[in-house]
């Protein structure tokens, strides 16, 4: 079974999300290897359980989320498809900044974690203050990012779009660096390109300091990504975040294989995942043998819906 790269794109993004919340921002790698272990090898879609963080480094966020639930990354970017859907498959940036505060704000559908970027965002908008994005080069700069590639991956005003996505809550040369990069990623990955090609052609897009991490995370002699994260950072920050997702891109072998590389080399796991998910989502589509398993679109808790979701936008 495989679906259009589109659509197995967004589901790709949001599996990879769901699949990282139990264990997200947990800063212990033996801690999360031996959680994955006693799972029958697995990270994904762990427990939502604070016993896994005690006296181990790192911030319980989710218990008001369950396994199966997205973080606040993926409510995000399901948030911005749905609003899209209903602006016709287009991104109207009224429209989102409107769905964004009535979701998260008081009073909003979501419960659950308010990171910075959101809760600036938030009283930005309750300001009428634009752009509503707030100087920040964190990873909720490119949780937008899927559904703008998926809808407009063909288009000359691709990266105009997917900046104007990144700043409802981000406006920051290097967020804004990077978000290019990824646009410029997904959008080879998702008209065909192989992922090893496509991450050297985008890598090469950058400059400066961004091409310089990029080009060390794809040619660093360091295979094991939990130690590539070690040495670079495994925090929300795009300059550490960036290059770890380039790493795992680099040397995995299948969608199951990088997301549960991902989980494993710890820290803003859930950050990462999106743009992970996205493109081997993408590249393999679901329920091929490198592609989104069946089982874990069935861990999902709202997987017939978020599917649909994933299909309308895809094709829109």
């Amino acid at each position: 079974m495989t679906k259009t790269p589109t659509s197995a794109l967004l589901l790709g993004a949001l599996v990879a999300d769901a699949a990282s919340l139990g264990l997200h921002w947990l800063y212990d790698p033996d801690r999360i290897a031996k959680i994955a272990a006693e799972r029958n090898g697995s990270a994904a879609f762990a427990p939502v359980n604070p016993a896994f963080f005690d006296g181990a480094k790192g911030y319980f966020a989710h218990g008001a989320r369950q396994a199966g639930m997205l973080t606040q990354y993926g409510e995000a970017l399901y948030l911005t498809m749905r609003c899209m859907i209903d602006s016709g498959g287009t991104f109207d940036a009224d429209a989102q900044r409107s769905a964004f505060a009535a979701h998260f704000g008081a009073g909003g559908a979501y419960t659950g974690y308010i990171d910075r970027p959101t809760r600036g965002a938030l009283e930005r908008i309750a300001n009428e203050k634009l752009p509503s994005g707030i100087d920040d080069d964190q990873n909720p700069a490119l949780t937008r990012l899927p559904a703008i590639v998926a809808t407009s991956h063909g288009a000359p005003e691709l990266l105009q779009t997917a900046t104007e996505a990144m700043q409802i809550t981000n406006v920051n040369e290097v967020a804004e660096a990077y978000n290019a990069v990824f646009a410029d990623l997904l959008r080879r990955v998702v008209t065909g390109t192989p992922v090893q090609d496509a991450l050297d052609a985008a890598a090469d897009t950058a400059s400066g300091d961004v091409r310089d991490a990029l080009k060390d995370a794809l040619t660093t002699s360091e295979t094991d990504t939990t130690v590539y994260a070690g040495e670079v950072g495994r925090a929300c920050h795009l300059p550490t975040a960036g290059p770890v997702m380039f790493h795992v891109l680099r040397h995995s072998t299948s969608y199951t294989d990088a997301v549960e590389r991902n989980i494993l080399a710890a820290g803003d796991s859930a950050g990462r995942s999106l743009m992970i998910g996205a493109a081997l989502g993408a590249a393999h589509g679901v329920a091929t043998p490198k592609g989104i398993p069946l089982a874990w679109i069935l861990e999902l808790s709202d997987g017939a819906a978020i599917w649909k979701a994933c299909r309308t936008l895809g094709t829109a």
